[in-house]
């Protein structure tokens, strides 16, 4: 049977006088000892004593309440002073939870708070079934230390801990809800990043000279500015691996356009003589790069063009000639190899057909260009690198992908 935590049980009273002096305990322990003494039983403080007998004897100084102690450890003590209802709340809510108990709050005045009287006896079972009082935010404080250690620690990890820890189960939507509020203590909230954007722009071209950074903003209506976009080019990138990083709202070819203008000015491209381009179902990047980049020569990921095809014609037979066709050197093995492809199933030689091969057939290549490669492994391997920091906010993730690189690159250069 739950139990319920009423004003019977728990008598809490606004006082006006509450003294702002911080001390844990009392200085003589007289308040100490009542609370140790007597937790079997509830104990009342009287406050309208007579100060000159209180004086002679005791001089009781109530204890303030310490939010910096642990959760489990935290308990309400006779006397304790607490400066708002929330820190009451708090300390109320990781007792119940550590004990198992289930406990309502009513609504009151939000004044400072002074426990009056306590009965910590209790026959009731523990609650294991999921408390209101365990909400997101509650959760998300508690893994925060956690979520430092493991940043990837998944939501069923965190159902596991819960329920060993704290004894209680918890749905899975909640862990996922406490899980994002927790990454956003830690990475701080989508506003504050693009609150601080021009900063990190001004502190990357100061810590980094050469580097490159545009950032470009729509002016609204009432004069006040919103973030675009974004363009991030490292000095190191530019001297070394080429690679740039644009932050945009949608992928089409206005956007890829106008990333490819400044890459081809900082990269000295010139109009793509000598250079591949190798994608696959990138929106309205072939049309932006033949605007940019006329002489540019480009491919279809062979990788994708096997996925898709397999995806019809799952025979080992066709599976195993389609890579052979791919890997064809000349003209004339292309056709012999698409010829065996005919004969087995026509209409895998239409489907292959229909996808240019002259993009992803070894045949068709420039002999100008000294990268024979069919596949686009190295930005695969890339984007699988940084899929957990794209979903980070915008510096956080533009923080992550550069240290991964320069990493990398200190990496090879040992």
């Amino acid at each position: 049977m739950d139990e319920v935590f009423e004003p019977d049980a728990i008598d809490v009273q606004v006082d006006d006088f509450v003294k702002t002096k911080s001390v844990s305990r009392c200085k003589n322990g007289f308040l100490n000892v009542l609370c140790e003494d007597n937790d079997d039983e509830p104990v009342e403080v009287d406050d309208e004593k007579n100060t000159e007998e209180s004086s002679d004897e005791y001089e009781i100084v109530y204890s303030i309440h310490n939010l910096k102690v642990k959760w489990n450890v935290m308990k309400p003590v006779i006397g304790e002073r607490y400066e708002s209802r929330h820190e009451t709340e708090i300390c109320l809510t990781n007792y119940s939870i550590y004990k198992g108990y289930k406990i309502c709050f009513k609504k009151c005045d939000s004044a400072r708070l002074v426990v009056k009287k306590m009965n910590d006896r209790h026959t009731c079972v523990r609650n294991y079934s999921s408390s209101r009082l365990m909400n997101p935010t509650w959760l998300a404080k508690q893994f925060v230390k956690e979520l430092l250690r493991k940043p990837k620690l998944k939501c069923k990890e965190i159902q596991a801990i819960i329920q060993s820890k704290f004894h209680c189960k918890v749905s899975w939507s909640k862990c996922y809800r406490s899980r994002c509020m927790a990454l956003s203590f830690i990475d701080g909230k989508l506003s504050d990043h693009y609150e601080i954007v021009w900063d990190y722009g001004h502190e990357m071209m100061r810590s980094n000279p050469g580097s490159i950074v545009r950032i470009f903003v729509n002016i609204n209506p009432n004069q006040t500015t919103t973030f675009h976009r974004m363009y991030v080019c490292f000095k190191a990138t530019k001297d070394g691996w080429k690679i740039e990083c644009a932050v945009v709202e949608v992928e089409n070819k206005v956007n890829w356009k106008w990333f490819l203008e400044p890459v081809s000015e900082d990269l000295s491209l010139d109009v793509g003589r000598g250079l591949c381009a190798i994608s696959d179902q990138y929106k309205g990047l072939v049309e932006a790069t033949k605007e940019i980049l006329p002489h540019i020569e480009h491919r279809q990921c062979a990788r994708h063009i096997y996925a898709n095809f397999r995806k019809v014609y799952s025979r080992i037979q066709l599976i195993n000639m389609l890579w052979a066709t791919v890997k064809s050197t000349t003209k004339c093995d292309f056709k012999i190899n698409m010829d065996r492809i005919k004969t087995l199933s026509e209409g895998a030689y239409d489907h292959l057909m229909a996808r240019e091969p002259h993009t992803w057939c070894r045949a068709f290549f420039g002999s100008d260009l000294a990268y024979e490669s069919v596949e686009n492994g190295m930005v695969e391997c890339f984007n699988a690198v940084i899929v957990d920091a794209i979903k980070k906010p915008l510096l956080a993730m533009l923080e992550e992908i550069r240290l991964l690189h320069d990493g990398k690159v200190l990496q090879l250069k040992k």
